[in-house]
């Protein structure tokens, strides 16, 4: 097959993809002492206020008086997915980013549940 005349097509970059606000989170979210009650709506009303570009995907679940949080933004299905998770229990607060192979497209490091149960790090 011939090539067709012309320049070769170009195409525009991808649009960029919103950052996960990692620091504003951790920031934010409640405290609850130990001995507390993790409350899911303050958790809830927490992330409304962060006033979230859409295209992050938010999931929030509460498990036997903890709140597990995902955030989550679409990738290309190839790379490792960019998702942020947070657990509110009494006592502790976290947020972190699950390591680059808990992030492969099919691992179930981006979940909410893995939120509330954080798998162990790989080896």
């Amino acid at each position: 097959m011939d090539c067709p005349e012309g320049p070769a097509p170009t195409f525009a970059p991808p649009p960029e993809l919103p950052k996960l606000p990692t620091e504003e989170l951790r920031t934010k979210l409640p405290r609850v002492p130990t001995g507390g009650r993790v409350d899911e709506s303050e958790v809830r009303r927490t992330l409304a206020a962060l006033d979230l570009d859409p295209r992050i995907r938010t999931e929030v679940e509460a498990d036997g008086g903890r709140v597990g949080v995902l955030l989550s933004v679409k990738g290309d299905h190839f790379g490792p997915q960019d998702c942020l998770l947070a657990r509110v229990v009494p006592g502790a607060t976290e947020v972190w980013v699950p390591p680059r192979i808990q992030r492969m497209p099919g691992e179930g490091g981006c979940s909410v549940a893995n939120a509330l149960d954080p798998a162990p790090a790989p080896h």
